[in-house]
């Protein structure tokens, strides 16, 4: 699973510049608190509370403006490609191939990491997530 705190990070960082509009404002203070909680379930190895963590995110995003979308997209792929590995690893292949769809959808396009994701190893097994990973040849 590709670790997506030095993303946060990076947009957290990023906000410190936006701070005369509010709704990007207010969107980089749930992501410090959403970073934070990650931050424990990740050395906490909880799984359970990371996927939720991942959902949350992805419907924090989807609840923006567009403009606070196009500041946060960057890291949506990630969102969803772990979202990808966390269901792969408790054996939801159909939940990690539509994890995966998304995270296509936002730009997720390194094959070779895919490809030797342990996490993966279930998803990889389904021969409609490896026609997706394929596409990334």
């Amino acid at each position: 699973m590709k670790k997506i705190m030095t993303a946060l990070a990076a947009l957290l960082l990023a906000g410190t510049a936006w701070g005369q509009d509010p709704a990007l404002t207010r969107f980089f203070e749930q992501l410090e608190r959403i970073g934070n909680r990650m931050a424990t379930a990740m050395n906490a190895d909880d799984r359970k509370e990371m996927e939720s963590i991942y959902t949350e995110l992805a419907v924090l995003y989807e609840q923006q403006p567009g403009h606070v979308k196009e500041t946060a997209a960057p890291m949506m792929g990630e969102v969803w490609y772990n979202l990808a590995c966390l269901r792969s690893l408790r054996g939801d292949t159909d939940g990690a191939t539509d994890a995966f769809v998304r995270a296509l959808k936002y730009g997720w396009d390194d094959y070779a990491y895919t490809m030797n994701d342990p996490d993966l190893a279930n998803a990889r097994r389904e021969p409609r997530f490896m026609e997706l990973v394929e596409g990334l040849r």
